[in-house]
């Protein structure tokens, strides 16, 4: 029996080491929640929670303190939902 040398044993152990160490780092990466989502913006958003929240939150106020811009914003919307059913039929039409 030829016992490795204390060399040897070292480089194993290292290059143990190194893979452990990428394995590790790959299932901590996979269980952030911003990774979970699978989606850069949902995981800007669970990242910047109270941000995000308090943007929307200024949004709403100032839509609701100026009742003409949700008038005018709910005829932008469906005037826009309209345009994409029409450009989504034509799309159908040349996918067959």
């Amino acid at each position: 029996m030829n016992k490795p040398s204390l060399a040897e044993r070292r480089l194993e152990l290292i290059s143990r080491c190194a893979e452990e160490r990428a394995e590790l780092a790959d299932a901590v990466l996979a269980l952030r929640p911003s990774n979970a989502l699978g989606h850069p913006v949902a995981g800007f958003v669970v990242g910047h929670k109270k941000a995000v929240l308090a943007s929307a939150a200024a949004m709403l106020g100032v839509m609701l303190a100026r009742r003409k811009t949700i008038a005018a914003l709910a005829g932008t919307v469906m005037t826009g939902m309209s345009m994409a059913r029409n450009v989504l039929g034509v799309v159908r039409q040349f996918r067959r």
